[in-house]
């Protein structure tokens, strides 16, 4: 079940930012007896892409630490890609990784959907 999301987004219309050069998530709670609610947009100021290129740099995984912060209320991530090496970072934290393009509001309704059946198991 997802309670708040995260979605990379530049317009909060779209999810189309690629995971390594989202600047801005748009973030949702779900409830069991509401609609989802937009807590807010939350800001991220990138590291230069030149210093993730390695993805064992020490910049890479300063990037990764500070979005897990910005995130760390989300138990969902929503890109329009992500690499395996930030999906998995996400991961083991407990945060489910989801690699699409869509319309935020076509994926706010399945949420909601799936949120119903495994409220009901």
């Amino acid at each position: 079940m997802i309670k708040r999301a995260a979605f990379a987004s530049s317009d909060g219309d779209f999810i189309d930012y690629h995971y390594g050069r989202a600047t801005s998530f748009f973030v949702y709670e779900f409830g069991s007896s509401r609609a989802p609610v937009l807590l807010g947009k939350r800001r991220h100021y990138r590291i230069p892409v030149q210093g993730l290129i390695e993805q064992g740099s020490a910049h890479h995984r300063e990037d990764l630490e500070k979005v897990a912060e910005l995130l760390g209320d989300c138990d969902a991530l929503f890109a329009a890609k992500i690499g395996e090496t930030p999906a998995k970072f996400f991961l083991e934290r407990g945060m489910r990784v989801f690699q699409l393009e869509e319309r935020i509001d076509r994926v706010l309704e399945e949420i909601e959907n799936e949120n119903k059946i495994e409220g009901n198991v």
